[in-house]
């Protein structure tokens, strides 16, 4: 089978690799495609009169039978692919997640103008050039959204042995989570496409590349199905060369996502969006993302994220790491590039440490950039994803460098505000999705560390009151909703996912009522926790007492149990000159304080116990 792919891949190359002597012949359009209000005349030439412009409308490569090409072709209607490929079943009919293939009266339609340049002999002697239309006065209004548009063959993408969108060949229904050719991975299961961008003023690129399935088997097996594209020299352009995302300033990318609206836990279609839009200030990596409409040979396929992919390249780009060398780990051990050697022994290393002791922490903290992680356990957490931590996991690390972690898949994201996330991620039995003893390893060890947990308490405490206040997340669900609100009725028509747009505002709301309460409930559920609490505390002293104007203080605290007060600071007047949160041990607690070159009398209050201090 594999032999089978790869021939038929190399044959698929070959017809679009012409010569370069050919291109002079490369077939031009005008206007180019893109999003019209209104019908318009098409013109097609070519630099040689001597030779015919064929064209196809149904997304196949034209050949020497195609379509004589002889004056302007007019858009209409009747211009549409007549294929109607949203009817061929790409998904198994004993699903027992996602039972039913759903197939609309109708789908919105753009159309798609394939050609090329022949000899009289009929021999292709021109790359072939796509060129697609979406007219918003033929019915094909997409409110705004960026378009994608993938032409392929049909062969290529729906044929029993060879397409990557069908069970086909290599599906057995007694084993639908391993099977289907939508289930295979590698080069060989990758198929030459041409794909469009168009953004506002129909800006973009549109160039030949590859298309693989993406994501988990149920996102494969999907009818609206993970993809990726990938551009690769060979099929004519290295990378994609355009400033897709707005929160990016990358202009160019060589792999690309496009994760489905139907991905996402609940019927609002936006987890992982928003959960990458709320942890973009956070010191970890995410996916820059953005909606667009999808488009297969010149059928609506509903809405995607186009968005990066999380990969040596992403690496390169963000990081200006060598993509050749560096190390890239998924589900704490399953290798995604490089070598696992270094992060095994990272993890059996920390398996047998006690890092209660600060020398073993240190030696640890050498190894594992703390900021990162602790910015993205806090952030697991915050949004309560219930598939994490077995899965969705991605760390990264140059040979020899540290470890740093990227939030990966929030489709499971900020959705259920009771979930144990606590729990889930201590967890220390067999596997019970979505945790098990293996996955919870980093999180459970590193909690050992009373240096650790100080750090990622008081980074908690402030970002709950800072990036997670629902003054900082309701502007980016606002955002996205009036970005979708008049696309959601194409949605529910192609798949009834969401249901109806009633459905989808409910499922909205949902995610409104999560974050409006999250900041106070993620604290609730911290503090029930770490057992944390302010009235443990049983005496504060200053020292030194008097102190010097700008001489740093030391505040010594008293706790019965761990607590997490606040240090304030007031003048004998009463005013506030200065506050400071502090997660305290059980024991005796030493805090620096520098308050500055004030002179005078001070009070000094930890929960409810004060000293006076004096500056001189």
């Amino acid at each position: 089978m594999h032999i089978k792919n790869l021939i038929i891949n190399t044959i698929i190359i070959f017809c679009f690799a012409v010569p370069l002597w050919a291109q002079d012949s490369e077939v031009k359009f005008s206007p180019k495609g893109g999003v019209y209000a209104n019908a318009l005349p098409v013109k097609l030439s070519c630099n040689n009169p001597d030779l015919q412009i064929r064209y196809t409308l149904n997304g196949a490569t034209p050949d020497g039978s195609s379509t004589l090409y002889t004056s302007s072709l007019h858009l209409n209607a009747g211009m549409r692919s007549k294929s109607d490929i949203y009817k061929i079943p790409i998904s198994p009919d004993n699903d027992p997640y996602r039972p039913d293939f759903y197939v609309p009266d109708s789908v919105i339609k753009g159309i798609v103008i394939r050609a090329a340049a022949f000899d009289q002999q009929g021999n292709r002697v021109s790359p072939v050039v796509t060129q697609s239309y979406f007219i918003k006065s033929l019915g094909c209004d997409i409110h705004g959204l960026p378009i994608v548009s993938i032409c392929a063959d049909s062969l290529s993408l729906f044929a029993h042995d060879t397409g990557i969108l069908v069970p086909g060949d290599l599906y057995d229904p007694e084993d639908i989570d391993h099977t289907g050719n939508y289930a295979q991975s590698g080069r060989e299961w990758e198929r030459l496409i041409n794909v469009e961008y168009y953004d506002d003023n129909n800006d973009g690129f549109n160039q030949m590349a590859g298309l693989r399935t993406h994501g988990g088997i149920l996102a494969r097996r999907s009818q609206q199905k993970g993809l990726k594209i990938y551009a690769r020299e060979e099929y004519g352009k290295k990378n994609f060369k355009y400033k897709i995302f707005e929160e990016s300033h990358l202009k160019k990318f060589k792999h690309l996502i496009l994760r489905p609206y139907r991905n996402s836990c609940t019927s609002a279609g936006i987890h992982d969006w928003l959960s990458n839009q709320i942890a973009a200030p956070l010191k970890m990596g995410i996916t820059a993302s953005r909606p667009t409409a999808l488009f297969l040979n010149g059928e609506y396929w509903g809405i995607y994220f186009i968005e990066e992919k999380v990969d040596e390249r992403y690496l390169e780009s963000h990081h200006g790491v060598n993509p050749d060398s560096v190390n890239i780990i998924a589900a704490w051990g399953a290798l995604e590039s490089g070598s696992s050697d270094d992060f095994f022994n990272l993890y059996y290393s920390l398996a047998a440490a006690d890092l209660s002791d600060p020398v073993q922490y240190y030696h640890f903290s050498q190894r594992i950039d703390i900021p990162n992680i602790i910015d993205y356990f806090i952030f697991e957490l915050f949004a309560a994803n219930w598939d994490w931590p077995v899965n969705n996991v991605r760390c990264w690390q140059k040979p020899g460098g540290m470890w740093h972690w990227v939030f990966y898949d929030g489709d499971c994201c900020l959705d259920d505000d009771q979930f144990p996330i606590y729990e889930n991620a201590t967890y220390i039995g067999e596997i019970t999705w979505p945790t098990a003893q293996w996955s919870t390893l980093f999180f459970r060890k590193l909690l050992e560390s009373p240096t650790f947990k100080n750090q990622f308490l008081i980074r908690l405490e402030q970002l709950n009151k800072t990036c997670f206040s629902y003054k900082k997340t309701k502007p980016y669900l606002s955002k996205i909703q009036h970005t979708l609100r008049e696309e959601i009725p194409h949605q529910v028509h192609r798949y009834n996912h969401p249901e109806s747009l009633g459905n989808w505002e409910d499922a909205c709301q949902k995610i409104d009522n999560f974050l409006a309460g999250r900041e106070k409930g993620f604290w609730q559920q911290t503090t029930e926790f770490f057992n944390l609490g302010e009235e443990s505390i049983t005496s504060v002293k200053c020292y030194p007492n008097p102190a010097s104007s700008g001489e740093i203080l030391h505040i010594q605290v008293e706790a019965e149990s761990d607590a997490t007060p606040w240090l304030s600071v007031y003048d004998l007047n009463g005013r506030l000159i200065h506050c400071q949160y502090f997660f305290l041990q059980e024991g005796e607690n030493s805090i620096p304080l520098n308050i500055g070159k004030r002179k005078g009398v001070y009070i000094v209050k930890v929960g409810d116990e004060k000293c006076k201090v004096i500056i001189l």
